[in-house]
Order: structure tokens, then C-alpha cells, then sequence
């Protein structure tokens, strides 16, 4: 995954540039011919693509450009391009692998011959210290600060409510009628309207090849704008469906919603490559009602959590967990607590206060004297193992926060709304003392 900071000297010793393999021998005229020079350059865990256009053969239609191994890209690596595209970036890439990048043209009557260079990615896409936590302050302002912990905040986009960050380190912002978007590039170039004509309803979201996505606003049907330059479509194959209930973006390009009532729920995710599989669900205890969902986050390898809200006055929320291809659901923790959460490609991340109390318990003339110190942090991977790391220096009392951010390395970074200990934390990987980066509030949070 692609991280902003330190991105100048990465670049000054991560170059490397692909050679064309030969091209197949025979082009036939109904089909367009290969594309010519056809070269892939990369700076860690990027990759650009360029070629030009066939010297022979028929119309250039589109393109077809393939990534192999394709482990973390959207559209299990492939890519299909208008005609005028030239070029493709590929982000999210693995340390000390090599990849393939194959390109053909398409025609009416068929696709040419096909062109593949390599790549070898030589910079660790988990490196923590290439990575950068962006945030909404309190002013709407995008502003991003260094995961490391250290040196201040800049500001990278203002107005930025519902803005999205893709690998690149470039960052995205709906207009405030939600009709456009503009793009602000990585390292400050000029701001670049990229979309009009939308409808965008909650905010944007990316995946890591950059293509962004939300749910219209006139037809409540999940979009995606790719990162090629293509119009923005439906997410899902063909024309798609409203979306219903609590729906959630993840960042290889999965989109989940997730409705129902206390006695019957509906999962519902597009993969990728536009195909919908629909699951109706079973509670873990059988017998046992679903409560009022609030949120939803698409986790480690599809995996969706959600939360189960209590009616009533108890106001306690529970985290859940609904395994990729599952139709029942698992709690994630086994007792009650005030709650922050995070997930990145491979964890999800629970931090939990040591005790917990009833909503109305706190308007009651002795209040509610808890303790709700963090002592542990709960890490489920993608093999629905669990366990607890050690965590110190920060009290939860928010009900229902906003969750946190996580970065590729395990480091957690939420926001304190309020208590004893207000403000943006730093958790270290695997635990320990809780880093206060600022006391000032943020909002969504996102690590890339």
C-alpha cells in the first residue's frame, strides 16, 4: 500500500523500469495490432504503466491491461480501458515480488496480440514509516499527519467533508452540492476537477488501486468511478440495485450492505469484478434477536463486522463478526465495554475499556464510577483467531464513536471525543503506551 511521507527520497532509490517481452508473431488485420512501446516504471509499492498506440491492424476499441499476481487489486488485475487511455497505475504492490503487466487492444472483432513487461517491487508497502493518517479537524479541513508520531499536521484540502484518500497519496473531495469531485494530488499540484454530474450521498471512498466509489443519492445505487478516467457506473455489474440498510466500502473494492429486522437479515457484498452474492444471516445464539445495526466495516478478506445496538436504556453496543461466505454471525468480544475500533488488510482492532455501564446509569444522582482505563486491545486476523495485546494511557466513554484507523503494520489510531483523555491517540503496534498525536478532535480517520 502506497504511504505519502518520505515519499521524495523513496523515489531516489526505488526506480526500476520493465522491458518488453517480444509480442506474439501474428496480427491479423480484423483485430488491432500490439501496442508499441509499452514500458512500466515503479517507486515502491507503485507501479505506472505507459504504452502506444499499434503501428498496424484494425480501430482501437479499449484496452485490456492485466496484473499477475494479482493478490490486493480490484477486478482479480484487470483493467479495461477507454481507447484514448495511454497509461495505468497499479498501487499496493508486495515487497521483493515480481509482476507482471500485460496490455492488448481491443477491437469490434476481437482483442490483438498482447504485450507483458515486469516489475520488481522493491519497496515494503508496510512500511510504517512511508505512511500517513489522514483526518478531518475541526474546521472540515483535510489534513494529514506522519504515522510515526512525529511532526505536526499539514493541511491538504479545505472543505473537505466526505473526502477520500487513495495509495498514491492522492486525496478526493465531493463539492458541497455533491455534484463533483476534485482531486488534490500528492505533493500539492494544482487542485483538478476529475467528475461532474454526480449524486453522491455519504462521502467517498477508495480502494487501492484509487477508483472511487459511493452511493448515488437519486437511486441509492452504489457507484464507482475508476481509476482509468472512465465514466462512473454502477459497482456492480450491469445497472444495479438500491442499496438497503448500513452499507460499508473496503479497500480491495468489495462493497457490503447490510439490513434487516430483529428476526431476519440480509448481507449483501459486490465483489470486485461486479459480482453480487446475497446471504441471509442467522444469529450466533439461536433464538436470540438481532438489534438495531448502527455500523458496518468491510474487514480482512471480505470478512464484515457490524454492530448490534441495544435498545432501550442500556445504550451498549456489540462488534460482530460475519466470516466471507458465512451465514452466522460470531460476537467479537465476550463481555460488555465501551468500544473503539479499526481494521486494516489483515486485523481488526477492538479497544476496550476495563468495565462498562448502562446509559441510564449516568444520569442516576451516584453517576456511573467505572473504571474506563483501556487495558487491552482485542486483534482478530483473518483467520478468526483472537487475541489480546497490553494497552495503557487512554479511557473510553463514547457510546457510539466513529471508528478509528489502522495501519498495514498493526499501529491504531483513534479519537477521544471526550473524559479524561480527549484527542487523537497513536496506539503502537501490538500494543503498549497509548501516543497522544493532538488534543483537538478529528474525524474520519483514514491510514495510507
Amino acid at each position: 500500500m502506497y504511504k505519502a511521507v518520505l515519499t521524495a527520497a523513496v523515489a531516489a532509490v526505488l526506480i526500476a523500469v520493465g522491458v518488453a517481452l517480444p509480442a506474439q508473431a501474428v496480427t491479423h488485420s480484423s483485430t488491432p495490432g500490439a501496442p508499441t512501446v509499452v514500458r512500466v516504471t515503479g517507486t515502491g509499492g507503485d507501479a505506472d504503466l505507459t504504452w502506444r498506440a499499434p503501428s498496424s491492424g484494425a480501430k482501437v476499441t479499449g484496452w485490456r491491461v492485466q496484473i499477475t499476481p494479482a493478490e490486493q487489486q480490484p477486478d482479480q488485475g484487470v483493467d479495461r480501458l477507454r481507447a484514448s487511455a495511454r497509461s495505468d497505475h497499479f498501487g499496493a504492490l508486495t515487497t521483493r515480488t515480481t509482476y507482471s503487466f500485460t496490455v492488448q487492444a481491443t477491437g469490434s472483432r476481437g482483442t490483438g496480440p498482447a504485450v507483458t513487461v515486469r516489475y520488481t517491487a522493491t519497496g515494503a508497502t508496510s512500511d510504517p514509516t512511508t505512511q500517513s493518517l489522514y483526518a478531518l479537524d475541526a474546521s472540515g479541513s483535510v489534513v494529514r499527519f506522519p504515522s510515526s508520531g512525529t511532526g505536526p499536521a499539514t493541511t491538504v484540502a479545505p472543505n473537505g467533508a466526505g473526502y477520500a484518500a487513495d495509495d498514491r497519496g492522492d486525496v478526493f473531495v465531493p463539492a458541497p452540492d455533491s455534484t463533483s469531485i476534485t482531486m488534490y494530488p500528492v505533493g500539492g499540484g494544482a487542485p483538478k476537477t476529475i467528475a461532474t454530474g454526480l449524486h453522491i450521498r455519504g462521502g467517498l471512498s477508495a480502494d487501492v488501486a484509487g477508483n472511487l466509489y459511493w452511493v448515488d443519492s437519486t437511486t441509492s445505487i452504489p457507484m464507482k468511478l475508476p481509476v482509468t478516467g472512465a465514466p462512473a457506473r454502477s459497482a456492480a455489474a450491469g445497472a444495479g440495485t438500491p442499496a438497503r440498510g448500513v452499507i460499508a466500502f473496503g479497500r480491495d473494492g468489495t462493497v457490503a450492505t447490510l439490513e434487516g429486522t430483529t428476526t431476519a437479515r440480509t448481507a449483501t457484498t459486490i465483489a470486485p469484478n461486479g459480482v453480487v452474492t446475497t446471504r441471509s444471516l442467522t444469529p450466533a445464539a439461536e433464538g436470540t434477536p438481532f438489534n438495531r445495526l448502527t455500523q458496518l466495516i468491510v474487514g480482512p478478506q471480505g470478512d464484515l463486522y457490524f454492530t448490534d445496538t441495544s435498545g432501550g436504556g442500556a445504550g451498549y453496543q456489540a462488534w460482530n463478526e460475519l466470516p466471507a461466505g458465512a451465514t452466522t454471525t460470531t460476537p467479537v468480544d465476550d463481555r460488555f465495554a465501551f468500544e473503539l475500533v479499526a481494521a486494516n488488510s489483515t486485523s481488526f482492532f477492538l479497544l476496550r475499556s476495563a468495565q462498562w455501564c448502562a446509559a441510564i446509569s449516568e444520569g442516576s444522582p451516584n453517576g456511573c464510577n467505572i473504571d474506563r482505563a483501556v487495558h487491552d486491545m482485542l486483534v482478530r486476523d483473518a483467520d478468526e483467531m483472537t487475541r489480546a495485546v497490553s494497552v495503557s494511557g487512554v479511557q473510553l466513554t463514547t457510546r457510539f464513536p466513529f471508528p478509528g484507523a489502522a495501519a498495514e503494520d498493526g499501529v491504531v489510531y483513534v479519537d477521544i471525543a471526550d473524559g479524561a483523555t480527549p484527542g487523537l491517540w497513536r496506539i503502537p503496534a501490538g500494543g503498549g503506551a497509548a501516543q497522544q498525536l493532538s488534543t483537538a478532535q478529528f474525524t474520519r480517520l483514514t491510514v495510507m
